[in-house]
């Protein structure tokens, strides 16, 4: 037999169980009676068995009880004991024929059986003996088109049609034999009669848009499901149809518009919702020229399931892919509320703040970390930065406390951990215990570029050591020269030598490799161009310093100075 299609699940089932019936029986017999009511308690009260004991007590004393056999043939039906049930129905129906529910479980029972035509032969009797017949010539159109007799069902339904005009079960009917033949487009034309007595039915528009898919017209299924979601704008239904109909047109901005509205329902469940997103961020090629689209569909789906731990890795791989740290963080930093973390995940999270410059969070993170694993040094290397970019010195030197640097994973950990309690101590003013470390450091690492930077550009703040600082800084220059960091301590110290061509050589390097668009380097400019006179040029550099964010106090004063030079 053909499919009968999704319109076959909006029909109601003709053929069901109905509301029990009780016929009046004689009541002479008090002991059949007191079973039979007994018999009833019981299959109220579920207990089908002790039921079904007490209506065969009631058959042996009173073998013409056709309720008894009614209820205990209905019983055997709802337990699948189908031999059973028709036995017994067919009993009931046999000595009352013209009771209704006799009839129609009777029919049931048959129609469990597959024994269509005496289902058939039952029905035409009804139609022909009994005045209002349009129910029985509806369920003989249900048995026809159930024998896989589409054109006698559809015959049927068109003389209840012209004998009783429109109705809406006659016509859904006639829909799903349509539908069943693939006329698709005929069955359509049944659902939109029914859509335009109850345009406000939305079930209607989902069966005529699935039909207008199997016939090929998914323009007009996009049409159905747009006119759905006025109506329910979360529709399950259209939502998914919509993200699968763009996504085959290759129009993903719209697909995955619908595909996050659809990740707000709780009608798809987490695990689902889980699965196609990963399909979707496995495509490479769609995860950065989708970003937002990607982005609107993660937070739907985390809004909708904020307990989802899995969810979250997901998306910080995701968010770290699109080099935006700050969200890749707080999806990890979620995760680590709802789950209990591994050394990996803490890490990660601490590095995701280090690059989206969360220092607070580095802090924060770090020291939950560091309750679970007291011993990692590399915890506390990254607690170190975070602290010094927060300008808390002493916190800085307390945090490298007792540590041993052999213990750091790496020998770059433990060279910039040096470097971080030697620039606290050096912002402290205690010099003489920064350069002993500064010191120490270029002992044990002489081709240590950023230690012998910053430790020259310290020595020429001050106006110490300045020709050991040159020496150091030329070193690396020369092994650096696209460097704008290195180019600038060199100036600076060449300024501070008074070598002011000279610095401004350097300082004009340095601001074309990069340095443009940092105030130190711009105010360094402006110094050196105020040494050389060159009062106009000094000023152009010290406000350029003000708007990239240099010390405007100190950089207005610069400026007044000049004004009294000119």
């Amino acid at each position: 037999m053909k499919n009968k299609g999704l319109i076959a699940a909006v029909l109601t089932l003709v053929l069901g169980l109905s509301p029990v019936v009780y016929a009046q029986e004689d009541e002479q017999n008090n002991d059949y009676q007191y079973a039979l009511i007994e018999a009833v308690k019981q299959k109220n009260l579920g207990n089908l068995p002790e039921a079904v004991k007490l209506y065969n007590l009631v058959i042996k004393d009173k073998p013409d009880c056709a309720i008894a056999y009614y209820e205990v043939g209905t019983i055997y039906l709802l337990t699948n004991q189908q031999d059973a049930a028709k036995r017994n129905l067919e009993a009931a129906y046999s000595f009352d024929k013209e009771n209704y529910w006799y009839t129609l479980a009777y029919l049931n029972a048959l129609a469990a059986q597959k024994e269509y035509e005496v289902a058939v032969d039952i029905l035409k009797e009804k139609i022909d003996k009994e005045e209002d017949k349009t129910e029985w010539e509806y369920k003989l159109a249900v048995t026809y088109f159930t024998m896989d007799k589409p054109g006698k069902a559809r015959r049927t339904l068109e003389k209840i049609e012209r004998d009783k005009g429109f109705s809406e079960k006659i016509t859904l009917l006639k829909a799903s034999i349509y539908e069943s033949e693939g006329k698709f487009e005929l069955a359509r034309e049944e659902i939109e009669k029914v859509m335009e007595i109850f345009p406000e039915a939305i079930k209607f528009r989902v069966v005529a848009a699935e039909l207008c898919l199997k016939s090929g017209e998914e323009e007009g299924a996009a049409s159905y499901y747009l006119e759905i979601l006025e109506e329910d704008s979360m529709n399950i239904f259209a939502l998914t149809n919509l993200t699968d109909y763009y996504r085959k047109k290759e129009d993903y901005k719209n697909s995955y518009k619908y595909l996050a509205r659809s990740f707000k329902s709780d009608q798809i469940e987490a695990s689902r919702k889980m699965a196609i997103l990963s399909y979707y961020l496995s495509k490479e090629d769609h995860v950065s020229k989708y970003f937002k689209e990607l982005d609107r569909v993660i937070v739907a789906f985390a809004e909708a399931n904020p307990n989802e731990s899995d969810l979250c890795l997901l998306a910080a791989d995701f968010y770290i892919q699109n080099q935006d740290y700050y969200k890749a963080y707080t999806q990890l930093k979620h995760y680590l509320e709802l789950q209990k973390g591994s050394y990996n995940i803490y890490m990660q999270t601490i590095l995701l703040a280090n690059a989206a410059s969360l220092d607070e969070e580095v802090i924060f993170m770090s020291d939950k970390a560091l309750k679970a694993y007291p011993d990692s040094s590399d915890l506390r290397f990254f607690k170190g930065i975070a602290l010094y970019q927060s300008a808390d010195h002493e916190a800085v030197i307390e945090n490298f406390k007792g540590i041993s640097f052999e213990s750091f994973s790496s020998v770059e950990y433990a060279s910039q951990a040096k470097m971080l309690i030697a620039d606290a101590y050096y912002n402290m003013k205690e010099y003489t215990r920064s350069d002993s470390l500064y010191e120490s450091l270029i002992r044990e690492e002489p081709e240590n570029y950023m230690v012998l930077n910053n430790y020259s550009y310290y020595l020429a703040e001050r106006g110490e050591k300045l020709e050991q600082a040159k020496s150091w800084s030329a070193d690396v220059v020369r092994n650096n020269p696209d460097n704008a960091t290195f180019l600038d301590t060199y100036a600076w110290i060449l300024y501070k030598m008074e070598s002011y061509d000279e610095a401004e050589k350097y300082i004009l390097s340095a601001l074309d490799k990069g340095g443009k668009n940092d105030p130190d380097v711009n105010e360094h400019a402006g110094d050196i161009q105020k040494a050389l006179e060159s009062f106009q040029l000094a000023e152009s550099y010290y406000l350029k310093a003000i708007i990239l964010g240099g010390n405007r106090k100190s950089l207005e004063s610069k400026i007044e100075i000049l004004k009294t030079k000119e």
